[in-house]
């Protein structure tokens, strides 16, 4: 899953609060890739970093691209030759 978000505006913290209460509450099991730019957005940085699942931080929306392409594979080529996988560290 890909989150890219500018905040202009609305305060990248706050967003980086809506997504981790989010994973919390659905108990999200895949991985998120996660750019943020705009206002508070070091703050939302330690937040993610801090919050206990494993997100993906990207600088900007060309690397949250490579990441999210690069878990991809590494989903697909696990289907491809029928290997379980799962993703450490997000919290399950």
């Amino acid at each position: 899953i890909l989150v890219n978000i500018f905040g202009g505006i609305m305060r990248c913290d706050v967003i980086a609060n809506g997504i981790i209460n989010a994973a919390q509450e659905i108990g999200i099991k895949k991985p998120l890739v996660i750019r943020l730019q705009g206002t508070n957005v070091e703050e939302a940085r330690k937040l993610i970093e801090a919050c206990g699942f494993r997100m993906i931080l990207a600088e900007d929306l060309e690397d949250a691209a490579e990441k999210a392409v690069g878990v991809a594979k590494i989903v697909t080529q696990a289907q491809e030759i029928k290997v379980g996988l799962k993703f450490e560290g997000l919290g399950l």
